[in-house]
C-alpha cells in the first residue's frame, strides 16, 4: 500500500512546485509589464489662454455735437436696433498664461440685420499684438479697417514705427519710418491689458494709437459702480482725453480681475455721439489666466 502512495504524493509535491514556479513567473512578468507602462505626467498649465468675448453695441448722443441733425439721424438708426443694439462685436484674445510671452487681439464689429447696409461704416476690423513682460503688454503691431476703406497697418521694429495703408502694405519703402513713442498702446491693448496686473489709481499719460494716428492721451482712473448684468459692479473707469482731437475713450475695468465690462468711444465734437460696447457675458476660460495682482 505504501509503495502505491509514494509516487502519488511525490506527484502532488511536484505539481505544487510547478504551480509556485508558474505563479512566480507570472508575477515577475506582471511587474515588468507594469514598469514598462508609461508613467503619468503631471498636467502642465497651458502656455497661452484664448478668450472669446462677445459685445453688444449701441449708439448714444451726448448732446454736445455741432452736427445735431447728423447725430439725431444716427441715434434714430441706432434706436431701430432695439435693446440688442445696432451691432455686435467679438474680441478674440490670445494671452500668455503666466504673464510673459506673445499676445494678439482680433476684434470685429458687425452691424446687425437690416442696419448692416445703412450703417456699413460701422463695420470695423482691428488687430493688435506684441509681447507681454510680467503682465505689461508692449504693442508691436496693429491694423485697422472701417467699412469699405483700406486697411492700415502699423509695425514697430527696432524702435522704429512704420504705418502703411492699403496697397502700400507690401512695400515698406513707400512708408518712411519714425521713432516709436515710448509706451505706445492702442484701445484694444489698453482695454485688455490689465487682466494680470494691478489697476491704476493715479492719472497717467500714454501715447495712444487711434486708427493710424498717434495721439497723446491723458487718462484719469476713477473708482465707480457700473450697472452690468443686473448688478452694480465695482470698477475702475479709465477716462482718456486726447490732446490732438475731441475724441474720447472710456473703459470700465472690473475691480476683481481687470476684465473690461464696457468700452465707450466718443466720436468727437462734430457728431457728439458715443459708440458704446457692453460685454454680454464673462468669457469662458478667464480663470485659466493666473492672476498676478
Amino acid at each position: 500500500m505504501t509503495s502505491v502512495l509514494l509516487p502519488w504524493a511525490a506527484g502532488r509535491r511536484q505539481l505544487r512546485a510547478t504551480r509556485r514556479d508558474v505563479l512566480r513567473r507570472l508575477g515577475a512578468g506582471l511587474a515588468v509589464a507594469l514598469l514598462a507602462l508609461p508613467r503619468a505626467v503631471p498636467a502642465q498649465p497651458p502656455a497661452t489662454v484664448t478668450l472669446q468675448a462677445q459685445w453688444s453695441v449701441h449708439l448714444q448722443a451726448d448732446g454736445k455735437g455741432s452736427d445735431d441733425r447728423g447725430a439725431q439721424l444716427l441715434v434714430l438708426l441706432g434706436g431701430l436696433g432695439g435693446s440688442e443694439g445696432v451691432a455686435t462685436a467679438q474680441d478674440t484674445l490670445t494671452w500668455p498664461a503666466d504673464g510673459t510671452g506673445a499676445y494678439r487681439i482680433d476684434s470685429t464689429l458687425t452691424p446687425r440685420g437690416a442696419l448692416a447696409v445703412l450703417l456699413r461704416r460701422l463695420h470695423w476690423v482691428r488687430t493688435a499684438g506684441g509681447e507681454v513682460r510680467n503682465g505689461q503688454p508692449e504693442l508691436l503691431q496693429a491694423s485697422n479697417r472701417k467699412g469699405d476703406g483700406p486697411t492700415t497697418w502699423m509695425h514697430i521694429t527696432g524702435g522704429q514705427m512704420v504705418v502703411q495703408t492699403g496697397q502700400q502694405q507690401a512695400s515698406a519703402a513707400l512708408s518712411p519710418s519714425r521713432p516709436a513713442p515710448a509706451g505706445l498702446t492702442d484701445p484694444l491693448t489698453l482695454a485688455w491689458g490689465y487682466l494680470q496686473r494691478p489697476l491704476p489709481v493715479k492719472p497717467f499719460t500714454v501715447a495712444l494709437l487711434i486708427n493710424d494716428k498717434v495721439q497723446t492721451a491723458h487718462i484719469v482712473p476713477q473708482r465707480v459702480q457700473l450697472a452690468w448684468q443686473g448688478e452694480n459692479v465695482a470698477c475702475t473707469l479709465l477716462d482718456a482725453q486726447s490732446e490732438q482731437s475731441s475724441a474720447t475713450l472710456r473703459i470700465w475695468l472690473r475691480h476683481s480681475d481687470g476684465l473690461p465690462l464696457q468700452v465707450e468711444l466718443g466720436m468727437g465734437e462734430r457728431y457728439g455721439l458715443d459708440v458704446v460696447q457692453v460685454l454680454t457675458a464673462v468669457p469662458p476660460g478667464l480663470d485659466a489666466l493666473r492672476a498676478r495682482q
